[in-house]
């Protein structure tokens, strides 16, 4: 059991560096997703802090007081959001080092007359014939 640094509540965490409850993580995720909605119209200020409501005088989100803890907020809201964010990274690392993997890797001679075979539809070695010069 775990204490929510912004309530006191105890709760069960599912990861081990959770320190919020998730009526808590619900209630910031939604003032977080609205002032987000808020500044993208346009606004630049907000007029309250995000974690404790007192009129701000600066432009920030956040007054002086509260900003360790809505750091700490802060990486609870965006957690799930990072990591989908690295599983698809890595995904994408991968498919690109697989694919990389295979139009790198050495082609040879060998490897270049079996593709022109393949090309002209003929069996390798009645294509080697053809192009000896052996047979027309």
């Amino acid at each position: 059991m775990t204490k929510c640094m912004v309530c006191g509540d105890e709760f069960d965490p599912y990861y081990k560096a959770q320190r919020l409850c998730q009526s808590c993580l619900d209630k910031f995720t939604k003032r977080y997703w609205d002032w987000n909605e808020y500044r993208k119209q346009g606004h630049t200020r907000r007029p309250t802090c995000i974690v404790c409501d007192k009129p701000l005088t600066r432009g920030f989100s956040v007054c002086p007081d509260c900003r360790d803890t809505w750091k700490k907020i802060y990486y609870q809201i965006m957690r799930p959001k990072t990591i989908i964010q690295a599983r698809n990274r890595m995904k994408r690392m991968r498919d690109k080092a697989i694919e990389t993997a295979v139009e790198n890797r050495l082609r040879t001679g060998l490897d270049e007359d079996i593709a022109a075979a393949r090309k002209a539809g003929l069996s390798y070695g009645a294509y080697m014939v053809r192009k000896k010069g052996l047979v027309r």
